[in-house]
């Protein structure tokens, strides 16, 4: 065999060893990271948001978890003690993972705030020391960990009704705080306090990118204090989930402006729309609507006003069976 036949063969003999060691190392670090993923036995939040963990502690066998949960005046709603009683499953789960001492705890208290005092809203009793049970997830928002749900779709399916000359409602006084025209469902409300949101004391850029979020919507911001017609701001940004877009635009009411949404301000929305292409397009605002908005949206059928008098709607299509 020649000199250069013989180099040949060796290196081939090389690159064929050198592949069968790649091979060997990549199965070994599978296994080892196939072991570690199953020995975390947490299961996984499907929501995006998640209550607000502001304590954990074990005392003995009982472990203390404490939320930054506003609670109402009265008797605590059921959807929200679920709630919160679900995720102190998941957060002894994720301590239990990461090696924190709680094989000894038998008792989870969970806790909420009310009026800046820990209320204390559920206790789970474990049948053996350490051994935490799986809890089904409540379904708090309809739908909601459905592949492919999308309320805002939903909404488009709704006959939303704009009456021309509604704005006159207005006093001279200006508009009433639109939390005064609104109700909220108990199972949104829930998840909207689980989320530190009180919702008898929220704004409505907080209120619509709260019940976004909590129905899956990854909220992306895209400009912020973008000026209006009529000297106010409005926050542009991206909703996203499950391969959909939505262009959402925010314009607040805000005292001394005029109660309607200014035609300037429709137009403009438009304009963003035709520039940004969404799959869906909403402009939420507190105003009330001018009758512009019909033949916009009739013009465009990705866009969607939700004004003053189509807000109950709007929350409605988050707790919608």
């Amino acid at each position: 065999m020649s000199p250069t036949v013989t180099a040949i063969v060796v290196v081939v003999v090389g690159v064929v060893l050198l592949g069968i060691i790649w091979a060997a190392v990549s199965i070994m670090k599978g296994a080892r990271s196939g072991v570690s993923a199953g020995s975390d036995l947490a299961p996984k939040a499907e929501d995006q948001l998640r209550p607000i963990l502001v304590d954990f502690h074990v005392r003995g066998d009982e472990a203390e978890i404490h939320y930054g949960v506003p609670l109402a005046e009265g008797e605590l709603d059921d959807h929200l003690r679920d709630l919160l009683c679900y995720d102190a499953s998941l957060v002894l789960h994720e301590k239990k993972a990461r090696g924190l001492p709680v094989a000894q705890v038998t008792r989870a208290t969970v806790f909420a705030r009310r009026g800046g005092e820990a209320v204390q809203v559920g206790t789970r009793e474990f049948e053996e020391p350490g051994v935490i049970p799986e809890i089904v997830a409540p379904e708090l928002v309809p739908h909601a960990s459905v592949a492919g749900y999308d309320p805002l779709a939903h909404l488009g399916e709704q006959d939303l009704d704009v009456q021309p000359g509604v704005a006159d409602r207005a006093t001279k006084e200006g508009l009433a705080p639109f939390l005064d025209e609104i109700s909220i469902a108990k199972s949104v409300e829930a998840r909207l306090r689980a989320a530190g949101i009180d919702p008898t004391d929220v704004s409505l850029q907080d209120l619509s990118l709260s019940l976004l979020r909590i129905a899956g919507y990854e909220m992306v911001v895209g400009r912020a204090g973008v000026a209006t017609a009529d000297s106010g701001t409005a926050e542009v940004y991206m909703a996203r989930k499950a391969g959909v877009e939505a262009l959402v635009v925010i314009v607040p009411h805000a005292e001394g402006e005029h109660p309607e949404l200014l035609e300037r301000d429709v137009n403009a929305f438009v304009i963003e729309v035709a520039q940004t292409n969404p799959h869906r397009a909403l402009l939420i605002t507190d105003k009330f609507g001018p009758y512009l908005v019909y033949e916009k949206e009739r013009s465009d059928p990705r866009c969607r006003f939700i004004t003053r008098e189509r807000l109950q709607a709007f929350v409605d299509s988050f707790a919608m069976q």
